[in-house]
């Protein structure tokens, strides 16, 4: 085993400055891009390192600040410290064997002038990434980004470090690093390499795109990858009160942490577990080469089209992973779909609105409806999209499930039912992806059950006879597709309809 060197830090930070803005008092580097927190400084420090890991911590209560009406303390222990240490090199090992980029150094070693703003003094004392324990006054833990890279390849990423909670109590202790924390270590030193590739958002000031729900799914996904057995999502996907991909389905992948099932889907699902590296790498490479308005929908579409030999799209993705996630908690089928199934909650349905219910487009939101055996309108309105992806799924009273695609354009659109089918209907909408990730907009859906005595009433004037025949036979002549004179549902309007309308009025 490495043997450990305990040393102490010769210089302190003499003086705890407030900061006006937290009700706590910390010293330490400037702010970086409005960010909250800062590097802990202790009047009593000390550190521990390892090949690539510096770990600052006190033993001292004297370590102390009043904050939230009470005096808290830094205060951890050397187990504690050394545990953290060791959590971090495996996870740092696990993801450079995998291929990751890893963090940036913080400073160079080789500057000597310690008036040299940017000497290693200011930055933890050498050139080893920082984590810092301490009392984090909200997270357990966080990474804060510090300063711009300029090493290839990733020129666009930022160096970090690591605040990590003295136990999600008082004090450190052994056992809640034991119980808990080694996941969040993972968790936060995937951040770290995160940032390597780049910022938490592209665009402008004025403009930003946040991609924070990315940071947090991918590190809550990665968890698993250097832990199995990290139980972090399934405590998440368990819990059926709070809101996550399987509660709230109509928000769609643009989650954080419960998110990372979206990325279990793909690995699985595309069966590439680099995938989610190409993802990052992308990301990395587009800032490097100064592209400012980034999002991570385009970089998802442009690699899983690639992966897939072009067979897949990101819309394609949307609504197989939607229908993935159907069969979750009482909905599970034992060998099918994923393994965890049947220990998260079983995805939300709902019965028909009253009232219109929306969907933003692009983001791969998703409802299920479930649909009585009668025939019903769907109406969909937007400015720019076209149709919805959606899947009617039929599950008869043995359990045999037949999916039937269906492409719901804008505008009124009738879905045939088969009414002496014994089971139950679910429609899937999806929100389809058009490569407009830039301008996500509202969709607007409502629902009306279509009357079937009605069927062939073309010009709605509750008749059906030969002046329905005459304006379905102008449809076809003038080459006008009219989902109302679709009688067969064949997705064409033909003589096979006028047949259909024929024998309706016969009878």
């Amino acid at each position: 085993m490495k043997k450990i060197t305990f040393i102490f830090l010769i210089t302190i930070c003499g003086i705890i400055f407030p900061n006006t803005n937290s009700s706590h008092f910390w010293c330490g580097t400037t702010q970086f891009q409005g960010r909250d927190f800062e590097r802990f400084e202790y009047l009593y420090p000390q550190f521990i390192e390892g090949l690539h890991y510096r770990v600052h911590f006190t033993t001292e209560p004297a370590d102390s600040f009043f904050w939230n009406n009470t005096w808290m303390t830094h205060e951890s222990t050397v187990e504690y410290a050394s545990t953290v240490l060791e959590q971090a090199e495996f996870t740092y090992s696990v993801f450079e064997n995998d291929g990751w980029e890893m963090p940036p150094i913080d400073c160079d070693d080789s500057i000597l002038d310690t008036n040299n703003p940017n000497h290693c003094n200011n930055y933890g004392g050498n050139s080893l990434y920082d984590i810092y324990i301490g009392l984090v006054q909200g997270p357990a833990a966080l990474v804060s980004p510090e300063n711009s890279n300029n090493e290839l390849p990733y020129v666009g990423g930022l160096s970090s470090y690591i605040l990590f909670a003295n136990g999600l109590g008082l004090f450190g202790s052994i056992d809640d690093l034991a119980s808990i924390n080694y996941y969040i270590v993972a968790h936060e030193v995937h951040h770290s390499i995160q940032f390597a590739y780049g910022p938490s958002f592209t665009g402008t000031p004025q403009n930003p795109i946040h991609q924070l729900w990315m940071f947090e799914q991918t590190a809550t996904f990665l968890e698993n990858f250097v832990y199995p057995d990290a139980i972090h999502l399934r405590l998440l996907l368990s819990n059926c009160n709070v809101q996550t991909p399987l509660t709230h389905p109509e928000l769609g992948i643009y989650q954080s942490y419960a998110g990372a099932l979206w990325q279990i889907f793909l690995a699985d699902y595309l069966n590439d577990t680099n995938l989610i590296r190409y993802f990052w790498e992308s990301y990395g490479t587009r800032i490097s080469n100064g592209e400012i308005q980034l999002t991570f929908f385009d970089i998802f579409n442009n690699k899983i089209l690639e992966i897939s030999n072009e067979n897949f799209n990101l819309e394609d993705m949307y609504k197989e992973y939607a229908i993935w996630r159907y069969f979750t908690g009482d909905r599970a089928i034992s060998d099918e779909y994923f393994n965890e199934a049947s220990l998260y909650c079983t995805s939300s349905t709902m019965q028909i609105p009253d009232n219109n219910i929306q969907l933003q487009s692009e983001l791969g939101g998703n409802y299920y409806i479930e649909i009585p055996n009668e025939d019903i309108y769907v109406y969909l309105q937007s400015e720019n999209s076209i149709s919805l992806p959606s899947v009617l799924i039929e599950t008869n009273n043995e359990n045999n499930t037949t999916f039937n695609n269906l492409e719901l354009l804008m505008g009124s659109n009738i879905i045939n039912i088969d009414t002496q089918f014994n089971g139950e209907y679910v429609l899937l909408l999806t929100s389809g992806y058009s490569e407009n990730d830039l301008n996500f907009e509202n969709i607007i859906i409502s629902f009306e059950i279509a009357a079937n005595d009605n069927e062939g009433d073309l010009n709605d004037d509750q008749i059906i006879n030969v002046l329905d025949i005459v304006l379905l036979v102008d449809f076809i002549l003038l080459n006008e597709y009219e989902i109302i004179g679709d009688l067969n549902n064949d997705g064409l309007l033909n003589v096979i309809d006028v047949v259909v309308l024929v024998n309706i009025i016969l009878n």
